[in-house]
């Protein structure tokens, strides 16, 4: 019901926030809006304020602003003096104008977002203290060690662990500085950041430096998921695992890789067996021993591959800092945010195009409400995080140049102010008709996406490694 419940009205918001734009946009350019529509017909509720009636209707999955004379086949024939209140006598950038508001009052609303989740929640930070070394790595070779705290890095004091990321970012293999704190006393060393090769988001090569530190990620669990392995096996919040079957686990890292294996080996795009493990937990003073058995969980890779993973259910509870950042910094910050994802989104949409990314990662409504539900149960940042996400790819979507789109219209408009006339009614009606055509393909293709993972996810067999039957006597 939760799932159900915040995905409703996470897309009517967004909806709101679209269909506000064109709204405002016509009664500022003095057009008549004759209805405005969160959701497609039948008709749940209606109100008429003014000369517009406003309505809820029952389908969530869309709205209208529904102007006067917008539509050129309609036979109403508009009189001379409300020419100056009909959509269609509008001049061809005042047109332009109106639609081009609701993509934009999505991206200007993520923004907003973006803005309010970092001046009211401030920007949250790993503490300074070094986790797992590298064996092999400058760091190692140097002789840092895990929990040693960083103070400075170049002589610049370190308050937060992102200190070193943005140094290391910024220096672009340079030789760097690094003091911290052991035990009380300061040591400073000089390290030269090694070269690795890698990929980003999209799986193009990237080149990084580090030095082979990670932050410190004590092993105290934050949260266990309901009717999850660790739930059922008696692991608890608060709980410190000491090892699993055995091997010591000092830190979140060698939890992960004791029960996934190393990050380069997790993924796998076939469902393997997994084994019991033995988890020794401290709590409260006591040592405790359980057992369980992860599940596979599925998920997907950058080539929209479904891939299975083996989980237990629980979170990790991170040690942050949340530094504060003024209203006008962060009015700074959250549009540079957004404009960031913009730009990913751009990316992934031309990526799409030339088949570099796969159809498959393409998620429809019940990818959408899947992940809604998760993020509303995570709290209300990550759900505004999604809030903001899924306004930057509506308005992005809304402007792709496809007839029915406000991106084709966008277009006809131009055309028609560079042709100083408009293009013929026969030729729009056959463009929206193949815009259409092409949504429709799309919806089929986006829903075919969802079943598949969700068949995916309830057919797969348990990946539990069945012990060896006992001898008989």
């Amino acid at each position: 019901m939760l799932t159900l419940i915040s995905f409703v009205v996470l897309l009517l918001v967004l909806i709101f926030v679209h269909e506000l734009g064109h709204f405002g946009a016509a009664k500022l350019m003095g057009v008549k809006v004759e209805r405005f529509s969160l959701g497609f017909p039948p008709r749940a509720w209606s109100k008429t304020i003014g000369e517009t009636d406003y309505q809820l209707a029952w389908l969530p999955l869309g709205g209208y602003v529904k102007m006067y004379g917008e539509d050129p086949s309609s036979e109403e024939e508009v009189p001379p003096e409300m020419r100056r209140r009909s959509f269609a006598h509008q001049p061809p950038w005042a047109k332009i104008v109106i639609v081009a508001a609701g993509p934009l009052f999505n991206l200007i609303f993520a923004a907003f977002l973006f803005w309010a989740l970092i001046w009211f929640g401030g920007i949250q930070h790993l503490a300074p203290v070094i986790g797992p070394v590298a064996p092999e790595s400058p760091a190692s070779l140097a002789g840092i060690r895990m929990d040693d705290l960083i103070v400075a890095v170049n002589g610049r004091p370190a308050e937060y662990f992102d200190a070193l990321d943005t140094a290391l970012e910024e220096g672009g293999g340079a030789d760097l500085t690094l003091t911290v704190s052991r035990l009380g006393r300061p040591e400073t060393y000089l390290l030269t950041p090694r070269r690795q090769e890698t990929r980003d988001l999209f799986g193009d090569p990237k080149v990084i430096y580090d030095l082979g530190i990670s932050p410190r990620m004590k092993p105290v669990i934050e949260r266990v998921s309901p009717d999850q392995p660790a739930a059922l096996a008696g692991l608890r919040a608060g709980d410190l695992i000491l090892s699993i079957d055995g091997q010591a686990t000092p830190d979140w890292q060698d939890v992960l890789n004791v029960i996934q294996g190393p990050p380069e080996q997790r993924g796998a795009l076939a469902p393997s067996p997994a084994r019991p493990l033995t988890f020794e937990v401290s709590r409260e003073g006591q040592t405790l021993s359980l057992t369980m058995t992860p599940e596979m969980v599925t998920g997907l890779n950058g080539q929209g591959d479904i891939t299975y993973t083996p989980m237990v259910g629980m979170e990790w509870r991170p040690i942050i800092l949340t530094e504060a950042i003024g209203f006008f910094p962060a009015l700074k910050m959250g549009v540079l945010e957004a404009a960031n994802m913009i730009r990913v989104t751009l990316i992934s949409v031309q990526k799409l195009i030339t088949g570099q990314v796969s159809a498959k990662t393409l998620g429809g409504p019940i990818l959408i409400a899947e992940v809604t539900g998760d993020r509303a149960r995570a709290g209300l940042a990550p759900l505004l995080n999604l809030a903001a996400f899924i306004s930057v790819n509506l308005g992005i979507l809304n402007l792709l140049p496809i007839p029915v789109l406000d991106g084709g219209s966008l277009i006809f408009f131009i055309i028609e102010a560079l042709r100083r006339k408009p293009l013929g009614l026969a030729f729009r009606e056959k463009a929206q008709w193949v815009g259409l055509v092409f949504l429709g393909f799309l919806m089929v293709l986006v829903f075919y996406n969802d079943i598949g993972r969700l068949v995916t996810r309830f057919s797969t067999p348990p990946a539990v490694e069945q012990p060896a039957p006992a001898p008989r006597p």
